[in-house]
């Protein structure tokens, strides 16, 4: 069945203020331009989704919602006199006139928002959303407005369906076979062991990912720290914890309307738990060296012989993260915490290597780096599952097979 997908994302500020910082020149080209470049970093899902859906025989487009340079370039193309953020997505939305809209951001994009946008846009049949981060009971409501949502695990699935929200269906994280062809893959490693990603600081996300690195620094076991402390996180706690208390405190009066349209009140108003925040020890904070994102990361893990990851406590028994897909995907040799799914995804010991405790992950580091020829070939295989089984093809199937099926009936 012939559809028009539009798939609708927010990227991390970090990242926005990265490439900006980066490619300064950017902003001075069309918004065509502007965002081929933007894509062509391979930050997260990147377009992949779009290039997929195109090879399944669907028209495809992607929207960075809060790219703002990027989406005030839109807006003065098209005579759109306002900045506002959802007023340049609704006007998109109208001008592309998709069938379908897949709002990868559902944290930002959901609820009575959902009905304007078809209800302005009346050419939209499908809305689905997305999950795969720790959600408040809070969205449970908002989230009712899509048709179906996607999720990264199966833990995500039966905590929303025993909820009572729409149907979701698990999509798994992939690697985009592209990137393979805009990195340089002839260098030799140049780090045996390389944790890139987020150590984000509000309680209830990292404390076991912190707990591990630090375990590492005190044995003195060399790892190469690309890594977000989350400055955001950090710095704005206290104007946080005050939104919090602000919120519950006009809850309780019954002026909950007062708060709702202004967009970082209303997110805090969400939050299951008061706003408070985890510790890390000098050691590691001076280890930490500048993150770095899309080709620049990828690069990294390329240069990497191991590749670290270890899930967000909220993972509880699923394997999810996207960082084995991207790591096994560029060649490296992933060293990742055990799940008991894991083996739905790679065969341990032959194309990953597994851990379940700290002591058992220094010591497989330890043998990794003294058996080479074993970590090459645990790689290699590594590579080929994934260049094989998780691809964004073979996901965009699982979601094109769905949407076939909705817009049938």
């Amino acid at each position: 069945m012939s559809y028009h997908i539009v798939k609708i994302t927010s990227y991390y500020k970090d990242f926005l203020s990265y490439y900006y910082q980066l490619h300064p020149q950017i902003v001075n080209k069309s918004y065509k331009e502007q965002q081929q470049h933007l894509m062509q970093q391979r930050f997260a899902w990147s377009d992949a989704y779009s290039e997929a859906f195109e090879t399944l025989g669907k028209k495809s487009d992607e929207i960075v919602a809060n790219a703002q340079v990027l989406q005030k370039q839109w807006a003065k193309e098209n005579q759109l006199s306002s900045t506002d953020e959802i007023d340049i997505l609704i006007a998109q939305l109208s001008k592309l006139k998709p069938d379908v809209i897949w709002l990868q951001d559902s944290y930002s994009f959901n609820g009575e928002l959902i009905k304007t946008i078809k209800r302005k846009v009346p050419t939209i049949k499908l809305a689905i959303g997305n999950c795969c981060s720790p959600i408040s009971p809070k969205y449970y409501k908002d989230f009712q407005s899509f048709d179906f949502i996607t999720v990264c695990a199966p833990y995500f699935k039966h905590l929303l369906e025993s909820k009572g929200l729409p149907e979701c269906i698990v999509v798994p994280h992939a690697f985009d076979g592209r990137i393979l062809n805009e990195i340089n893959q002839e260098n030799k490693p140049e780090y045996d062991f390389l944790f890139t990603g987020s150590i984000i600081l509000d309680q209830h996300f990292h404390k076991e990912r912190i707990a591990f690195i630090e375990s590492l620094l005190q044995d003195r076991i060399n790892i190469n720290l690309l890594v977000n402390l989350n400055q955001n996180s950090s710095k704005g706690l206290r104007a946080r914890q005050a939104g919090y208390i602000l919120t519950k405190t006009l809850d309780s009066v019954g002026l909950k309307n007062l708060y709702q349209s202004i967009t970082p009140l209303n997110k805090v108003s969400k939050l299951e738990y008061f706003p408070s925040s985890s510790k890390v020890s000098k050691q590691l904070q001076e280890q930490i060296k500048n993150p770095v994102f899309g080709l620049q990361m990828f690069q990294a893990l390329s240069d990497s012989k191991i590749a670290f990851n270890i899930h967000g406590d909220i993972a509880a028994n699923f394997a999810a993260n996207l960082r084995m897909f991207e790591a096994t995907g560029i060649g490296s040799c992933l060293l990742t915490d055990w799940k008991p799914d894991i083996n739905k995804y790679f065969t341990d010991e032959i194309e990953i290597v597994t851990y379940k405790s700290f002591d058992e992950a220094k010591d497989k580091i330890k043998y990794l780096l003294d058996h080479p020829e074993e970590l090459e070939k645990i790689a290699k295989n590594g590579q080929a599952r994934t260049l094989n089984e998780h691809t964004f093809i073979n996901r965009a199937s699982i979601i094109d097979e769905k949407i076939n099926q909705l817009l049938a009936h």
